[in-house]
């Protein structure tokens, strides 16, 4: 009978975490361990119901992670969700590494760009550089106006009104 007690998991994996402690009752609903694949993660992302006509499976997922500065990594989505969460207004969106960092921890944060579109030969410039009227400001002094496409937090791009010879500076 002594079996009966015995816990065992359904897949090999790696015991993340124990919730409960020797001699403590559980129930046969009670969750007492965390076990997953160290050799597969899925990465949960939260996507704005404005947002969520515009993704599809497969689409190309880059993600960066604090633990892993300066380094970018390539995902694919995997699965949308089709029910919206009523409390956040948004999709949850599960994406899978195509090559996974050496090193990863369950629940670790991530920022994710879900790639839209692409485009070859764009020009573009930091944000930080691009004024609110959309004007730069060039060596010289002087401000030029320029005609501005796709933009995301960090970079912008420029249509029109400067070249990539351009030298700009830093608006104060």
């Amino acid at each position: 009978m002594q079996g009966d007690y015995t816990l065992r998991s359904d897949i090999d994996g790696v015991v993340y975490s124990i919730a409960k402690e020797k001699g403590e009752l559980v129930g046969p609903q009670t969750a007492v361990a965390v076990i997953g694949d160290a050799n597969q993660f899925i990465l949960e992302m939260q996507v704005d119901e404005y947002d969520i006509v515009k993704i599809q499976k497969g689409q190309q997922v880059l993600v960066t992670m604090d633990s892993y500065k300066g380094q970018v990594f390539e995902a694919k989505v995997s699965k949308i969700y089709p029910m919206i969460n009523d409390r956040t207004k948004s999709f949850k969106v599960e994406a899978e590494f195509v090559k996974r960092p050496s090193t990863l921890y369950p629940n670790i944060s991530f920022e994710a760009s879900i790639v839209l579109r692409t485009k070859q030969k764009a020009l573009l410039i930091p944000r930080a550089y691009l004024n609110p009227d959309n004007t730069v400001n060039l060596e010289s002094g002087e401000k030029v106006k320029v005609t501005i496409g796709l933009k995301d937090y960090q970079k912008v791009e420029i249509l029109s009104g400067i070249t990539a010879q351009t030298v700009l500076i830093l608006p104060e």
